[in-house]
């Protein structure tokens, strides 16, 4: 141990008396020796720490307080507003270190009434799997959908291609014309579709595409970039970046004859929040101007009054507000979870204590800092627990809590004593918990910001889609008792909660019937 270590251990306990003369204000400590100190330092915390008190430690590091969760709120709302101006000033360039949200227009001006009734379809393209959907709109908010999908490695036309159609040298015609083939058999199957008639019905269509794109209208979208290991087009003359989704959709249609024409391109949240506009119309509940997915990632989407003033072609804006970065309640937990995730460290700081994809590595890293060296070898390996895991473990009503101990033996080869078993739970419990918290945050700073959490105005309905809102009863439960907890129980008894579902698919045809009788109708009112 160098001198100048050893003098700054003894600064920082000054107990037992120091063995050897204070550090000197003139010292310096060097970088490695800072590394060594940080390491005796924590082993030292460690030995007078038991089990139980690091437990105690970090689930009061988890637990909400709900003053500094009333201050988020009020923050998530001036960074909207934030944005809403920075969208005004610079429309095409987003700068997060003036705003997290990235503030999206989706350019649409309108939501559904409930009324819309005819056959529409929904293309729905995110991964390795496409999707087609047909949604029969029965008007007082009723539809009925059936749906069609294949995946991308089925197509023969690239079978030769490591990648199939995700090899960069697979072209975006192959691509395209496999989306066109596949609506077609669709068709077919619902006699939508008769190849020996002499007129063919052309039906409009709504595409959820989940891939980077400049949103220049509603049915204008350019690829940025693949995402998700594709690179279709990348090795060919006929690439799909840099180009129109919904033309080379179309131009596919025209080549195979496909009475379809893609009128609306959207992503998964605007779709939700049309989907539950529509749908809550069948019953007596506010109007629906929220759409949230609370699932493998978090976001919003709500209906701005005042979009066109801040230069919005549309009046539904996309927040992308997983990137949320203002008064969060971080933990060391998270600190390191985010410097592990290289590719993007410091970025999506609120979906990275929200979402199912953070919430099993949050808990595997909080279990390991309680068990310490009582935690298996296995447990140390980097996700390595999912979501799914500890919503297993905190749904585990047997006495003995086996269902857990049979499923970390299975994952991570180690039998559990009881007592670690409820080490193992509460820190899943606490690690979720606050997820909802912050979900609940999320919602009522969005319902604040429509300016309907009044009983003059009636209040507000949100849709939420997504895994964690959907399968986690825990989940639906307590971010109710949150939204009393934040907003008061007067106010909070003014947003409705409305489960949506699949708003990639049924949202994505209703935006369809939307856009349709936008243009049928240009410029009436949405309350009507």
């Amino acid at each position: 141990m160098t001198v100048k270590f050893a003098r700054a251990l003894t600064r920082e306990f000054p107990a037992p008396p120091p063995v050897v003369k204070p550090k000197k204000t003139d010292d310096v400590v060097e970088d490695d020796e800072f590394v060594e100190y940080a390491t005796l330092r924590n082993w030292a915390m460690v030995t007078m720490e038991t089990m139980e008190q690091r437990l105690e430690r970090y689930i009061e590091y988890f637990t909400p307080n709900l003053a500094h969760y009333r201050n988020m709120v009020a923050a998530f709302e001036h960074e909207m507003q934030i944005g809403l101006e920075a969208h005004l000033s610079n429309p095409d360039v987003w700068n997060p270190d003036v705003c997290s949200f990235k503030m999206l227009d989706a350019c649409i001006d309108r939501l559904p009434t409930g009324r819309e009734k005819g056959i529409y379809y929904a293309l729905d393209f995110g991964g390795t799997n496409f999707r087609v959907v047909r949604a029969a709109l029965k008007g007082r908010g009723k539809l009925s959908f059936s749906q069609y999908k294949r995946s991308l490695m089925s197509a023969s036309s690239t079978a030769s291609l490591n990648k199939g159609l995700m090899d960069s040298r697979a072209t975006a015609s192959q691509m395209f014309d496999f989306f066109s083939e596949t609506c077609k058999e669709f068709m077919v199957k619902m006699a939508d579709l008769k190849p020996d008639a002499a007129q063919k019905t052309e039906h409009q269509a709504g595409f959820t595409f989940s891939f980077p794109c400049t949103l220049k209208s509603i049915n204008n979208a350019v690829l940025m970039e693949w995402t998700k290991g594709f690179e279709t087009g990348r090795s060919t003359n006929d690439p799909a970046e840099g180009h129109d989704v919904v033309g080379m959709t179309n131009a596919a249609f025209e080549r195979f004859e496909v009475p379809l024409k893609v009128s609306a391109v959207l992503n998964d949240t605007v779709g939700t929040l049309l989907s539950g506009a529509y749908e809550m119309n069948r019953d007596n509940h506010p109007p629906c101007l929220i759409g949230l997915i609370l699932g493998t990632g978090i976001n919003a989407a709500y209906f701005e009054k005042e979009a066109l003033a801040f230069g919005y072609k549309g009046n539904i804006i996309n927040l992308e507000c997983g990137n949320f970065n203002r008064e969060l309640p971080t933990t060391n937990v998270d600190h390191e979870l985010d410097f592990a995730d290289v590719a993007n460290r410091g970025g999506q700081r609120l979906e990275k204590m929200v979402s199912g994809a953070y919430i099993g590595e949050l808990s595997r890293r909080a279990i390991v800092k309680v068990l310490q060296h009582h935690a298996p070898p296995c447990a140390w390996k980097p996700h390595s627990l999912s979501c799914e895991h500890v919503c297993t473990i905190m749904t585990d009503a047997s006495s003995d809590y086996g269902v857990t101990e049979n499923l970390l033996s299975e994952i991570w080869n180690h039998s559990f004593p009881y007592a670690q078993l409820c080490v193992i739970r509460r820190l899943c419990h606490a690690i979720m918990n606050r997820s909802t918290a912050l979900s609940a945050v999320v919602i009522a700073a969005v319902a604040r910001k429509t300016h309907h959490l009044q009983p003059a105005m009636g209040g507000v309905s949100c849709a939420i889609d997504g895994s964690l809102y959907k399968c986690i009863p825990f989940f639906q439960r307590v971010i109710r008792t949150y939204l009393d907890a934040i907003l008061g129980k007067n106010i909070s008894n003014l947003v409705h909660l409305l489960p949506a579902d699949d708003g990639s698919g049924k949202g994505s045809a209703i935006c369809a019937a939307t856009v349709g009788a936008s243009k049928a109708s240009s410029g009436s009112n949405f309350f009507r």
